[in-house]
């Protein structure tokens, strides 16, 4: 009989196709629009530094009270920061993610604009309260870990908003250095006694607003909602930015990406169950469900961590606008080291948008790749040894200036000034994100991760009040008393302080479910 051969069609591969399972991508669309609204409070924050003493001064206070007035302006912000984060991050579990986001924004333009029109202490204190108020940061650090639940993603996207933050540290400075004062700085386009002369710190925070307004606008059209238990409410916003994005032919939305809940229930049926089945808004959890023992103790570096950064970055704004040592009071090492160099609005501006590209730099090409090969306690502990010591150095670089030196004369003070700094810069970022990260991991959660959000940038703000405003006065003391380096000392020992809390804190073991899976079947 004859034989019967069965073979392959002539076109078939010898092998199967490889069968790629594609892991879970990054939703750079929502994250960016996250981005934009997370900018506006670094740019609010920041933008004074550059004009506040000037701003004070103006008020009429003495050169020797600057200091502390400075210091209470920033407080103020932090301090309603303080009172209201939890309460927001709370409301955003009722009413959903975005309205709260989008209030928030609202309440700060307007604020913005108060303060740029301010023409007393009083009021100049009043309208910091008010965008403090405004407090939208927990909210955002929570919409980005829901945006990308996978751990090996986490990294990424929660590296996103202190990229946005460090792009607000630039731009606040620069806006406020070359817009404030515009009819001293720039008379042939803001003619000497005209409105911008009457209001001279209206211009910056009137483009601020803009800013802001911008940020709302798209994430009204464009942005997500990412609370389970709301994303299926009509959103009108959506809606409308819907059909922009139909005219266009574009999308914002990142259905196949790791936002939404298909995700969730596909590689994280835990956290998606929480995130459904058990999240009642009107049943919000315990503390005690919240506050798990590492979470307190993250909590309390993030604490210290605020508070001595923020209190670094006023402090050397007060520090490099306070004008040089007088002959009455000169140099007596090795304590007292009176005066500062002197800077005005612009130079200080430049200074911190130069500060700010540095993080930037790290941010984009240092951080990410340290923090996989040695994971965000190591930097932490790195940050943590370094500080201490940034700190105690910089006044000391007065000794090395010379007053009547030629061009070129003064290099090596200014060379050692801006190690200094930029060695503080790339430690804010190593430092202040790993902590954000390991904060964000310790939730018990995914219910709890708003509420522990909103309570860690409460008591970080708690700090970030604190601190700018017994640093300022300490600032003052020591520029009257015969020991300038007061503040100085204080805040390498409070930045020393945060080794009494690192060693309690425990790395998880790295996950691999946000790998991706390669399969043959031959």
């Amino acid at each position: 009989m004859p034989t019967t051969i069965r073979t392959e069609d002539e076109t078939s591969p010898l092998l199967r196709k490889e069968t790629v399972k594609k892991g879970p991508r990054l939703p750079l669309k929502q994250l960016s629009i996250l981005a934009l609204c997370r900018v506006a409070d670094p740019i609010c924050m920041t933008s004074v530094f550059s004009y506040l003493p000037q701003m004070i001064r103006s008020f009429g206070v003495s050169e020797n009270e600057i200091g502390v007035w400075a210091g209470v302006i920033s407080a103020s912000l932090a301090l309603c920061q303080c009172l209201t984060a939890v309460a927001w991050c709370r409301l955003s579990d009722r009413i959903g993610r975005k309205p709260s986001i989008l209030l928030g924004l609202v309440a700060m333009m307007a604020s913005t604009i108060a303060f740029g029109f301010s023409t007393s202490i009083t009021m100049a204190i009043v309208t910091r309260c008010l965008i403090g108020l405004t407090g939208n940061v927990g909210i955002l650090r929570t919409v980005a870990a829901e945006l990308a639940p996978d751990p090996d993603l986490k990294l990424q996207a929660l590296g996103i908003l202190p990229l946005a933050w460090n792009l607000g540290t630039i731009t606040g400075p620069a806006i406020g250095g070359f817009l404030s004062e515009p009819a001293q700085k720039y008379p042939s386009l803001f003619p000497p006694g005209g409105f911008f002369d009457k209001s001279p710190w209206a211009l910056p925070n009137l483009l601020i607003a803009l800013m802001i307004f911008t940020g709302g606008f798209l994430a009204f059209l464009f942005l997500d909602e990412t609370l389970g238990s709301k994303q299926r409410r009509y959103d009108p916003g959506r809606a409308m930015g819907k059909k922009i994005e139909s005219f266009f032919g574009l999308s914002f939305s990142e259905q196949d990406s790791t936002s939404g809940l298909a995700h969730d229930v596909e590689s994280h049926p835990k956290q998606a169950a929480d995130n459904y089945a058990g999240a009642n808004p009107n049943i919000p959890l315990t503390w005690s469900e919240v506050l798990t023992p590492q979470s307190k103790y993250l909590v309390v570096l993030f604490f210290i961590s605020a508070l001595h950064r923020v209190t670094a970055e006023q402090l050397f704004s007060l520090f490099f606008a306070t004008r040089g040592h007088s002959s009455k009071n000169p140099i007596r090492l090795p304590f007292h080291l009176p005066g500062g160099f002197g800077l005005n609005s612009s130079q200080l501006g430049l200074l911190f948008a130069a500060l700010g590209v540095v993080e930037i730099l790290t941010q984009l090409f240092i951080f990410a790749p340290m923090a996989r090969k040695y994971g965000n306690r190591a930097l932490l502990c790195i940050a943590a040894l370094a500080d201490p010591i940034l700190y105690f150095a910089i006044p000391y670089t007065l000794a090395l200036y010379e007053k009547h030196a030629g061009p070129g004369g003064n290099w090596v003070c200014y060379t050692t000034v801006a190690v200094i700094l930029m060695l503080c810069s790339m430690n804010s970022v190593l430092g202040l994100n790993s902590v954000v990260i390991l904060v964000t991991d310790s939730a018990s959660s995914a219910r709890a991760l708003a509420t522990l959000n909103g309570f860690a940038t409460s008591v970080a703000a708690f700090g970030v009040a604190i601190g700018p405003s017994t640093f300022g006065w300490l600032y003052t003391v020591g520029q009257r008393s015969e020991w300038s380096t007061i503040p100085w000392v204080g805040l390498a020992l409070v930045a020393s302080s945060m080794w009494i809390w690192i060693p309690k804190v425990k790395v998880r073991e790295p996950s691999n479910q946000g790998e991706n899976e390669v399969t043959t079947d031959n």
